[in-house]
């Protein structure tokens, strides 16, 4: 194993947790959903009947100790449930996105050496079935056809009787494979034990304050590591209830249902939500939040009450860099807003909290649990912790790359100030350079830029290039303002965040693009991550044209 040392005294896997919460409160309600009209609880005992008998299933499939079993549906009771199962059963569970492009998830089936995957509804079974290695067997989830299916929920937790007692995992058993959103390339699959990624979740709920009586809110994907860890073991590690949102269409009505005591979000919900705020009070005033606090709070009551919010006790933002002004913005309304640092391959990262918090960095290391935090003689991050990886499933060379003397290497250029905390300056790899011969670390200058409340997306380029410029989609509000008025306000920002930067790095263009870059256009990861080298390229273009002086503007629509 790779990581840097053992987890502490005291230690409980997952398993052993679920069984306490199991044991302490049987009937109190774990897992909440919106099905046949109506809010449905399952408990701990409930629970913990479904999983035993699920994890007997599985094991007369003919699946053995080690195998994968991959998990391929939204978030639900049912995915929880069958990560429990498959803990019990002594499976290894491989989640994998349901945006993820087919070619990506025969990729990750045939990588991973999956021996069954469990299906959950609006996945087309005929299309998965032909792109499986031959052998993987399906499992279907409520909802799903049965007469497309190897096996089926329903059958499994009817026709097997449940595992006998509480079964057991070694801590340096394999748990988990999380594959990676493959902005370079095929993901990698990132191992973590019953001690790695768990120990570092283990710490989760003494920082946000989570115990029996919080609730905390699932619509970001389980395959993704931060929804797992900080949401589903975060439950586990606290006794905390989960409530599942159902749709998009439903977001807000569950959310209202559900007041999460903790939030998670990614700066482009945080964003999102802040322009339903701003639509109905206007942008000038979201800026005004700060100049005067006791308004500012009694505006928040209602407003956080309105969204289903006002419970929350601690936010966090992470994944990407959310505008400073917008945290301070967010906790004048009363949302205690928080930033962290962490990545699949460690979760060990660092976090603000209160009482040591600084708004713009990505908070301290964990060092109460292990954790150390270093800048290598490039500029690169690095961490070291107990929850460190394992290593890339069958990648013995990667492995070895992403290790420098037993720090993870986690491709982010950074700082550490005075007090420890650290701030991030961008990606090792993003980093590019322009025709004068100078390096640009396109993340910082990003960030001065998305204050802007038009931008919903951003990308800076110009590798190559005599100067920089900036590709952007704007919000949804935005494109209902008029043009002038859009081009204006760019220009000025434009200007007010070249103000800000050296010679070298200064924006020529503002380029306004046509359509958003998504999953469907293959412009971002199925984990919303932007394809920095094929956004360039679809716009090269409108890039060309702006060199050459075509445009005669510097706010550029295409």
């Amino acid at each position: 194993m790779s990581n840097s040392a053992a987890p502490g005294p005291g230690f409980k896997t997952p398993l052993e947790m679920f069984y306490q919460w199991e044991a302490q409160m049987p009937d109190q309600t774990w897992l909440r959903h919106f099905s046949g009209g109506a809010w449905v609880g399952i408990t701990w005992a409930a629970a913990g009947a479904l999983a035993r008998r699920l994890a007997a299933g599985i094991q007369a499939m003919g699946l053995e100790k080690g195998d994968k079993l991959g998990i391929f549906a939204t978030n639900s009771p049912e995915w929880i449930i069958s990560d429990i199962a498959s803990m019990m059963a002594g499976m290894v569970t491989v989640p994998i996105y349901t945006t993820m492009p087919m070619d990506k998830v025969k990729y990750v089936a045939e990588h991973s050496d999956m021996r069954a995957v469990i299906v959950g509804s609006g996945i087309c079974l005929e299309v998965l079935r032909s792109e499986l290695p031959s052998g993987v067997l399906i499992v279907g989830l409520p909802g799903v056809d049965s007469s497309a299916t190897d096996q089926h929920w329903d059958s499994l937790i009817s026709q097997n009787a449940p595992l006998d007692g509480n079964p057991l995992r070694d801590p340096q058993d394999l748990w988990t494979i999380v594959y990676t959103s493959g902005t370079t390339g095929m993901p990698k699959g990132v191992m973590h034990s019953f001690a790695t990624l768990p120990y570092s979740a283990s710490a989760i709920p003494i920082y946000t304050g989570a115990n029996e009586q919080g609730r905390l809110f699932s619509y970001l994907p389980l395959a993704h590591v931060a929804e797992r860890v900080l949401v589903e073991l975060q439950s586990i590690y606290s006794g905390a209830s989960i409530g599942f949102n159902g749709s998009k269409d439903s977001f807000t009505d569950d959310l209202r249902e559900v007041r999460p005591t903790f939030f998670l979000a990614v700066p482009r919900i945080w964003t999102n939500l802040k322009t339903g705020i701003v639509a109905q009070m206007g942008n000038e005033a979201w800026q005004k939040l700060l100049e005067n606090p006791e308004r500012s709070a009694e505006i928040g009551k209602s407003v956080l009450a309105s969204m289903g919010l006002e419970a929350v006790s601690f936010a966090f933002s992470g994944a990407a860099p959310i505008a400073a002004d917008d945290i301070r913005a967010w906790r004048a309304l009363g949302m205690p807003l928080y930033e962290g640092f962490g990545q699949s391959e460690m979760m060990s990262g660092t976090l603000n909290v209160p009482g040591k918090d600084k708004i713009g960095s990505v908070g301290c290391c964990f060092t109460q649990f292990g954790g150390e935090l270093s800048i290598s003689n490039i500029g690169e991050i690095l961490l070291r912790a107990p929850g460190a990886m394992v290593g890339y499933y069958k990648e013995p060379e990667k492995t070895k790359e992403a290790f420098l003397d037993g720090w993870v290497r986690t491709g982010d250029k950074g700082r550490i100030d005075e007090d420890g905390f650290l701030f991030i300056t961008g990606r090792v790899k993003e980093i590019f350079k322009t025709a004068k011969g100078k390096y640009v670390a396109p993340g910082p200058i990003e960030k001065l830029f998305e204050v802007s409340p038009h931008v919903d997306q951003l990308c800076l380029v110009g590798s190559g290039r005599p100067q920089t410029l900036m590709l952007v989609n704007m919000t949804a509000a935005s494109a209902t303002i008029a043009k002038e008025l859009v081009t204006r306000e760019l220009e000025q920002q434009r200007q007010r965040v070249n103000d800000n930067l050296e010679a070298h790095e200064r924006i020529s263009h503002v380029i306004i693009c046509a359509e958003p870059w998504t999953m469907e256009n293959r412009l971002l990861t199925h984990t919303l991550k932007i394809l920095r080298d094929d956004v360039e390229k679809n716009h090269q273009p409108s890039i060309e044209s702006c060199m050459q002086g075509a445009s005669g503007t510097t706010v550029v629509w295409e």
